[in-house]
């Protein structure tokens, strides 16, 4: 039972080595996309949240019932109406990632993990880096972009990733090695071996 957290540069592979870490492990699998729309929506409560959402059959919903437990969500939903601010956001990601480790079990893909979860026993955190012109690339090839829209995407992110991760740590520490337990040059090193390395590192290899 572990926690793995992938922190990526834009463009380095990170979501799809999360995909692949979690199928191979049978780990569910968590991206900063369903954690950003969990915090926005925790924000009113699940009664509402359903009754926008129909039948509760969507992915957020789905992954509310499966991952996030029911007195969690009512405990931070209380009293909360409409969107969420910048100090609630922040706290409720940090809630929300906490909870995740409750459950282990899970690959969590960017949104603060490594620094959320410092320090506590069963978690491995990993970072994925590149260079600009191979990130851009894969943007390129993965995502149907054409190179302009590639390198704005890839700079935007990165610049968001910074402006986030300021939450929770000193810009000094987002890319620093002794933040994560493996450090990946997906330069040199193909998805396949980042696979390997991941699963040597838990010692699933």
């Amino acid at each position: 039972m572990a926690v793995i957290t992938i922190s990526r540069h834009t463009g380095a592979g990170g979501i799809t080595l999360g995909h692949r870490i979690s199928m191979k492990l049978g780990y569910r699998y968590v991206d900063e996309v369903m954690i950003k729309d969990i915090a926005e929506k925790i924000g009113v409560t699940r009664e509402a949240v359903r009754s926008f959402e129909k039948d509760g059959a969507t992915k957020l919903m789905r992954f509310l019932d499966k991952v996030v437990k029911t007195d969690f969500v009512r405990r931070e939903s209380a009293n909360r109406y409409g969107t969420v601010d910048e100090k609630e956001y922040v706290y409720i990601v940090k809630a929300i990632i906490k909870e995740l480790y409750a459950q282990k079990n899970i690959v969590i893909v960017g949104r603060g993990g490594q620094f959320i979860l410092k320090g506590l026993p069963d978690v491995w955190h990993v970072l994925l880096v590149d260079e600009l012109k191979n990130r851009i690339r894969f943007m390129m090839e993965n995502y149907s972009l054409d190179e302009g829209k590639a390198e704005r995407f890839v700079r935007e992110k990165d610049r968001f990733r910074t402006n986030f991760l300021t939450f929770f740590a000193d810009k000094s520490l987002h890319d620093d090695p002794r933040s994560y337990d493996l450090v990946i040059n997906m330069e040199r090193i193909s998805l396949e071996k980042a696979e390997q390395l991941v699963m040597q590192l838990i010692g699933r290899s």
